[in-house]
């Protein structure tokens, strides 16, 4: 071989492997593992951007505890104690629909909401008998979520609520009481933190305000309430 040969060979050898240098950083790098900040995403962002408006759109099923309204009953037991039945008081369960498929940026979502329930309360007097009331809401609300990190978010609703069907009776020795008042239609709004991702379970607890009033014979009971709601969420 003569040394002519030996440094073409050399050239060619050293410039293929600058080449094969040159290509590897140049060449797009893998995809770099996700970082903590990176997968704190907001989990309900941008749905919108995402083209996935289906992902904000849920069930729930709520408990409540409600308290406040008119005084429309008054009991006395035997010993000499009382008790009220309020028009605003009760236990409510509760279902319905939530959907969010606005969002501004990754943190604020905007969206509404649907809730038909029962909502009862017992007041019993001793063995002798008792007082109920019970009505049916329902409530329709315009929802706000503002995110705090990837699954914490605070809540504001708007909307308005229609009870159906208020009845106050009694069982027993207070069987004569009944009275059914006429369906009551007033506003409600709710503040509180909800805990979820879609496609995924939530968890939502909110205080609610509602404001309403009963008619019965021409004469009118405020039956505006306050109450702490607990929300289970299933996100489709």
């Amino acid at each position: 071989m003569t040394i002519l040969s030996k440094i073409l060979i050399t050239t060619l050898g050293l410039g293929t492997l600058g080449w094969a240098s040159v290509a590897r950083a140049e060449a797009p790098s893998a995809a770099p593992e996700a970082t903590p900040s990176d997968r704190a995403q907001d989990g309900f962002a941008a749905t919108l951007r995402r083209g996935d408006w289906s992902s904000s759109l849920g069930l729930h099923a709520s408990l409540g505890l409600a308290f406040g309204g008119d005084e429309l009953v008054e009991l006395t037991y035997s010993d000499g104690s009382a008790s009220a039945v309020h028009a605003g008081e009760g236990v409510s369960f509760s279902g319905g629909l939530t959907w969010t498929p606005l969002w501004f940026g990754d943190r604020v979502g905007l969206g509404l909401g649907l809730d038909a329930g029962w909502k009862y309360k017992s007041t019993p007097v001793q063995s002798d008998g008792s007082v109920k009331l019970e009505r049916i809401p329902l409530m329709a609300s315009v929802r706000s979520l503002v995110a705090v990190d990837s699954s914490w978010h605070g809540l504001l609703a708007v909307g308005g609520i229609l009870e159906l069907n208020p009845h106050l009776y009694g069982d027993g020795v207070l069987g004569g009481v009944d009275a059914r008042f006429d369906d009551a239609l007033g506003g409600m709004m709710e503040l509180g933190v909800l805990w979820g991702r879609p496609e995924a379970v939530g968890l939502e607890i909110a205080g609610r305000w509602s404001i309403l009033s009963y008619e019965y014979m021409g004469e009118s009971v405020n039956a505006s309430s306050g109450s702490i709601n607990l929300t289970g969420h299933f996100f489709l």
